[in-house]
């Protein structure tokens, strides 16, 4: 073929791609100034993230549409409901009645033989759901919506980041610290893995989710969604109290002189004990831990803080390079919280450990502000019981014993008894 007549037939091909966009253009624009009345109404539907908006689990460098149509809802146009009305109106008015104003909605996944349990994984902020007879592994972060007051949140959650130095009262030493502002979204996270089983052929599904603050639950459902009621515990318990048992997991805090004997065990054991007593009484219970597991001083006073206990209670065990110092002792700081001082707690706990345990009493001991860590972060009225020394013959033959941790643990909940009894805490 001529070379002019290529020439001339490529140079027609880009004249004509050049007219089709700016044909586009025009296009868009017109449409634009046309529809700014439909856009009015879908804006409230939508919600653009700014470009340097993150979410919980990865980051995310582009704008993102998150879209409040919610899809699974049947929601029509003429309704002119978005948003929590449009899912609200969805709900069974008797469910809805029940539900307050913080509550996650879960769609449920397809299979004929659902089953959804879930654990309470309060030192952690967050709950477990375990949902079994699954017919496929569709469900993630999507599935999931949040609801607070008059705010709904969907898809994982979305987070700034802001960097300070805090004083770490552990080492003493300033630290780096990440923080992240989730706004008013009730979840700080959101992990989901399936697992297909190899003879049903049917799916079941881990979901974690890491929530704002500690919550009790309650447990809803109807054909399409599961609906988990999110209440503190305040709401629901007139008496609350957190246990520590000291140190745990990698911590084994103070070690017997033969190293047969170490604190963290005693004091799991003495908790498990004193568990089983407040299990059966009207006194709802927090551990810091069931088990030997890490659990860090601060996790400890944030569990406090955020059920908004009455007492917290830390069992340890003492020790000294010296084999001599014996006894037990219980420490506080001198403050007051809603009208209770915690020099008065620690005396009933003085009181009733003298009264059952056969160990030499030393009394309370008022120890100086910052001396402590997890005194330092709680609010309410603590104590920190110092049973025994590990260290000493005498004391370590005693605390070794089964029945002796039992009469420990019996004197620690006739404390908190009187402490309810005669320390009426102020609303």
């Amino acid at each position: 073929m001529d070379i002019t007549l290529l020439r001339k037939a490529a140079f027609n091909s880009v004249l004509l791609m050049v007219s089709v966009i700016l044909l586009s253009c025009v296009t868009d624009v017109f449409l634009l100034l046309n529809n700014t009345e439909t856009d009015k109404m879908n804006i409230d539907r939508k919600l653009i993230v700014a470009d340097r908006m993150l979410y919980a689990g990865y980051h995310k460098a582009s704008a993102r549409v998150l879209d409040y149509s919610l899809p699974f809802f049947d929601v029509s146009e003429d309704t002119g409901l978005t948003g929590v009305d449009a899912v609200k109106k969805q709900i069974d008015p008797e469910i809805l009645d029940k539900l307050g104003n913080e509550f996650l909605l879960i769609e449920k996944p397809k299979g004929d033989r659902l089953v959804l349990s879930l654990e309470n994984m309060y030192i952690n902020k967050s709950i477990k759901l375990n949902i079994t007879g699954m017919a496929d592994n569709n469900i993630s972060s999507g599935n999931i919506i949040r609801i607070r007051d008059n705010e709904l949140f969907e898809g994982d959650p979305a987070y700034t980041e802001s960097i300070t130095y805090e004083l770490d009262e552990e080492d003493q030493t300033f630290k780096e610290v990440l923080n992240r502002d989730y706004g008013k979204d009730l979840s700080h996270g959101i992990t989901v893995d399936t697992i297909k089983d190899s003879g049903s052929g049917l799916y079941s599904a881990n979901i974690n989710i890491t929530l704002d603050s500690v919550y009790e639950y309650f447990v809803y459902e109807d054909a399409s969604n599961y609906y988990i009621d999110l209440r503190k515990p305040s709401e629901i318990f007139d008496k609350i109290v957190v246990i520590d048992a000291g140190h745990g997991g990698k911590d084994g805090g103070a070690v017997s002189k033969d190293e047969n004997y170490c604190e963290k065990d005693i004091n799991l054991d003495i908790l498990l004990k004193l568990k089983k007593l407040l299990d059966m009484s009207d006194i709802k219970a927090y551990y810091t831990r069931t088990e030997d597991q890490t659990v860090y001083l601060r996790q400890r006073s944030e569990l406090v803080n955020a059920v908004e206990a009455d007492y917290f209670i830390s069992i340890h065990i003492n020790a000294n390079e010296n084999t001599s110092p014996n006894g037990m002792e219980v420490l506080y700081y001198d403050n007051e919280y809603k009208g209770v001082k915690s020099q008065d707690l620690a005396r009933i706990f003085s009181e009733e450990l003298g009264k059952m345990v056969n160990l030499r009493q030393k009394g309370i001991v008022k120890r100086n502000l910052e001396d402590i860590f997890i005194m330092d972060l709680s609010l309410v009225p603590t104590v920190l019981l110092e049973i025994g020394y590990i260290s000493n013959k005498k004391d370590l033959a005693y605390l070794i014993r089964e029945e002796n941790r039992q009469l420990i643990a019996d004197a620690i909940f006739n404390g908190i008894i009187r402490a309810y009894d005669e320390l009426p805490v102020a609303d």
